[in-house]
């Protein structure tokens, strides 16, 4: 009997073996499968555009949210998740290994006492695993980049100056924020007058729902990480603390992936210019 027992525990499973069994264990070898099956997602499509009654601005340039930069990002990650695919095939026992040979190296194993070299061999593809899934969700259209212009309205439509909100808002496929998002400020204010010798660098202080940024110079980027709502009430903030609540001269977004939305954020704060009026 004894011996019958110890013939039965050298060939009972592993606990590697047993893992592969959990739900937990096959939704991640599932979730790893899709990731690896999957291309470059089709990029958002872009809504929005100048608000009434500033249509007869709309010659006056929005920030681009779609570049050829962000076509040749994408291409980049999914060629490293390609390799990595690559590297976890090489780690697949299902796949490199036939059914005989892989029972031969579980039967080894077991007799060895070292457990099952199948299973070893998939929790390796599954550490590889782990990295294909997060570079595809580099890749996943699943956040919303939204540039809205705010300006001061005047008593017959002219403004006084702009202000440039670009947001990355984290997003579900139904458009719901979950998780905060990132807000990203620029002004285009007019030169000043020089006084005396000195030329007077022209300042702002805004406030965005309730945080303000303080004496904002033109073209300098304020960003601020938050989780909160969206940015949808900007003001003015004068030199008397009087507020003076600024509306939206034009508004544009798309669902975009991380990879695209850091290549917007690059080129707002790196290239962007407010037209200045």
């Amino acid at each position: 009997m004894d011996h019958i027992s110890n013939v039965l525990d050298a060939h009972s499973p592993s606990p590697l073996s047993l893992l592969s069994h959990l739900p937990q264990i096959k939704r991640a070898d599932a979730a790893i499968t899709r990731a690896a099956a999957t291309g470059i997602p089709e990029q958002g499509e872009q809504t929005g555009g100048y608000t009434e009654p500033y249509t007869w601005l709309a010659h006056v340039p929005l920030l681009p949210l779609y570049s050829a930069a962000q076509h040749d990002l994408l291409a980049k990650q999914q060629c490293r998740k390609d390799r990595l695919v690559a590297d976890m095939d090489r780690a697949d026992p299902d796949k490199m290994l036939t059914a005989g040979q892989r029972g031969l190296l579980s039967v080894v194993g077991h007799l060895s006492g070292g457990g099952s070299m199948v299973s070893v061999k998939r929790f390796e593809r599954r550490l590889i695993g782990a990295n294909v899934v997060s570079s595809g969700m580099l890749m996943k259209q699943h956040k919303l980049a939204v540039f809205t212009r705010w300006t001061i309205p005047g008593p017959r439509g002219e403004v006084e100056f702009f202000v440039d909100v670009f947001e990355h808002r984290f997003i579900e496929s139904n458009y719901k924020f979950t998780s905060g998002n990132l807000v990203l400020v620029k002004v285009g204010l007019p030169p000043t007058s020089s006084s005396g010798k000195k030329k007077d660098v022209p300042k702002v202080t805004l406030k965005l729902l309730q945080t303000e940024a303080k004496e904002l110079k033109s073209q300098k980027m304020w960003k601020k990480h938050w989780n909160t709502e969206a940015c949808e009430a900007v003001s003015v903030v004068r030199q008397d603390g009087r507020e003076e609540a600024m509306v939206i001269v034009a508004r544009i977004q798309r669902a975009c992936s991380t990879v695209e939305i850091m290549e917007i954020t690059k080129r707002f704060d790196k290239e962007w210019i407010v037209p200045v009026v």
